[in-house]
């Protein structure tokens, strides 16, 4: 991208893309806990956090605290960031990565939404790959990540032989977000500027 992709401004504010993406799923999480080793990242949601947002379809309260801190264990990658994310929880956490401009809150409720006590993990597949940076996880997940890092193993999905994961199909997905652009992520200029063009849309 020639620049820190999790910085490049979205308008019309003209905030960090890493904040933008915070800030479309407030109204899911009473608590949000931004993993970054980059002080530059975490100095953007210093401001953020126990705004009124709409949470449902009414504006309330919400009291989202936003915490950004660095990896337990830098290195490590995607996986070694959902090991810090899943010590500070009890219960679920919805994961996302940073660049997903066009990330559907309505999406990740659905998926939320599925999480029971008959699963583990719920994870979304698309054109029959899963999508584990978009996914929600269970703290009962956390022994076997870091039985994996343990193991020197890095891939999102290196621990899911020990855990129920639940696969959503994409087109459970479609009624909340047609075109599920949900997952579309950003690495390219070219990926950035189509996505700047779909949300001028609205």
């Amino acid at each position: 991208m020639g620049a820190d992709k999790l910085l490049l401004p979205v308008p019309p504010k003209g905030i960090p893309l890493v904040r933008h993406v915070t800030e479309r799923l407030l109204p899911l999480a009473a608590k949000v806990t931004v993993v970054a080793n980059d002080p530059g990242v975490c100095a953007v949601f210093q401001d953020l956090g126990r705004e009124e947002v709409q949470r449902e379809r009414e504006w309330t309260p919400a009291c989202t605290l936003v915490n950004c801190l660095p990896d337990d264990t830098p290195g490590n990658g995607p996986l070694g960031g959902l090991a810090t994310g899943l010590r500070r929880i009890e219960g679920w956490a919805l994961t996302v990565a940073g660049d997903m401009p066009l990330i559907s809150a309505a999406c990740c409720r659905y998926l939320i939404d599925s999480s029971d006590n008959g699963c583990d993990a719920v994870v979304p597949v698309l054109n029959g790959q899963v999508q584990p940076l978009h996914a929600v996880y269970s703290r009962r997940c956390l022994p076997s990540v870091e039985r994996a890092l343990a193991a020197g193993m890095r891939r999102m999905d290196s621990f899911w032989k020990e855990v129920r994961v639940r696969q959503v199909q994409a087109e459970e997905l479609r009624p909340f977000d047609r075109d599920l652009l949900t997952f579309a992520n950003v690495n390219r200029p070219s990926e950035w500027k189509e996505a700047l063009a779909l949300l001028s849309q609205g």
